[in-house]
């Protein structure tokens, strides 16, 4: 079988990210071997881990570079660093027939031999179309024909040379795509999710280009988390969360096993409710918090949140999702067992109407009611009324 060789790239300040995607990379492809493009990652990280996945015939190698020798390279986001033009070097660096470069904000959800089999003819390259950006492809999931690239001797210099331009919109995509946007292979979705779009779509739509309607219909065998806000940070507005913690708890043992991925958001056993909220005031929230201990409370919010609402995570059965959108939503929608019509001020009509429709019950005090009180599926309580609620959730559940 063809060796499955994969690159990443990154300094130490991205360590927990490269640790985590090597963890899905290897959890789903023992045997394969992964070079780390680095410039300050110690030496005990890579024997610690390799003592620990030799077992499985898999290594990570060390694969350091001059610390200045991308220093001139041209970054275009926030959230990236020099170290992403290590991919731009792979050619140079890696000797093998084939090479999977992924960015480190990925994690591998499935088994790619095939990318190791197939046929790439003459392309020097395969990569994925970018969902957003017309004719070019995404450069956080590259495979490398190393034979073909190799034809052209100084094609890594070439490609550095380019990158020293700070007119680039993209940094080193926006390179590689000068270099090999007409002779790429086109791989399918599947190889890259990137879902990191979600926000940007939900309230630029310009952007859209059925990209909910493509990424809803993949099932991924990568999962990329463009966009600066990350699963790995406090709050993140995307999907697939749960994913990334999923890998990054995994113990090194329990990659070498394959053992069942961890429970992530302990989801209570007793069901789940809903509240979205234009306020961070809510009628008696905590009290309801403190008094069903074995409820999920999902709280949603088109903005990013305030402390009277982020201070409730110390409590383990509460789940914010700040600044959210499709399709998180509809996934809290269908969780739900309830809606909790509780929060003072502007409420969003449109969004409790979409709840009422499916027929499940929505819940209120009296002076915090909506629009569509007198619907049958809504209930409300009289505002000292705590109890009852809590009584009434039960039995909901309980049903």
């Amino acid at each position: 079988m063809t060796k499955q060789v994969f690159a990443l790239s990154g300094d130490y300040g991205y360590i927990n990210q490269i640790e985590t995607t090597a963890k899905s990379i290897l959890y789903h492809n023992s045997g394969a071997e992964i070079y780390v493009i680095n410039k300050d990652i110690p030496q005990e990280w890579f024997s610690n881990i390799n003592n620990r996945i030799s077992s499985i015939n898999s290594k990570i190698h060390n694969l350091k570079i001059d610390e200045n020798m991308l220093a001139d390279e041209h970054v275009s986001q926030p959230q990236i660093n020099e170290m992403s033009y290590g991919r731009i070097m792979i050619p140079d660096l890696i000797k093998a027939d084939r090479v999977l470069y992924l960015d480190s904000d990925i994690v591998v959800d499935q088994n790619l031999d095939e990318l190791f089999t197939m046929d790439l003819g003459d392309h020097p390259i395969a990569a994925i179309p970018d969902l957003l950006y017309n004719n070019n492809f995404n450069s956080g999931v590259l495979l490398f024909n190393m034979p073909k690239l190799k034809e052209t001797p100084d094609i890594v210099s070439q490609m550095l040379a380019a990158g020293n331009n700070d007119q680039l919109n993209e940094g080193d995509q926006s390179v590689l795509n000068f270099f090999f946007a007409d002779t790429y292979l086109h791989l399918p979705l599947k190889y890259n999710l990137a879902i990191g779009y979600d926000f940007l779509c939900n309230y630029y739509p310009a952007y859209d280009h059925n990209y909910f309607e493509k990424t809803g219909s993949t099932v991924g065998s990568v999962i990329h988390f463009t966009s600066p806000t990350k699963p790995w940070q406090q709050f993140s507005f995307g999907r697939y969360r749960n994913k990334w913690w999923q890998y990054h708890d995994l113990e090194w043992s329990e990659v070498c096993q394959h053992a069942p991925l961890p429970a992530i958001f302990d989801y209570q056993e007793s069901g789940q409710v809903l509240i979205l909220t234009n306020s961070e005031n809510i009628k008696d929230l905590e009290k309801l918090v403190q008094a069903l201990p074995m409820v999920t409370f999902d709280i949603g919010a088109w903005t990013n949140m305030g402390g009277k609402l982020i201070r409730l995570i110390t409590y383990p059965n509460v789940h914010l999702f700040q600044s959210t959108g499709r399709p998180v939503t509809d996934q809290l929608i269908e969780n739900a067992n309830a809606y909790l019509d509780i929060n003072y001020g502007a409420k969003d009509d449109n969004f409790i109407a979409r709840f009422q429709e499916t027929g499940k019950p929505i819940l209120s005090f009296d002076e915090v009611n909506s629009q569509i009180k007198d619907a049958i599926n809504y209930e409300s309580f009289a505002n000292d009324d705590v109890d009852g609620m809590v009584n009434k959730i039960k039995a909901i559940i309980k049903g």
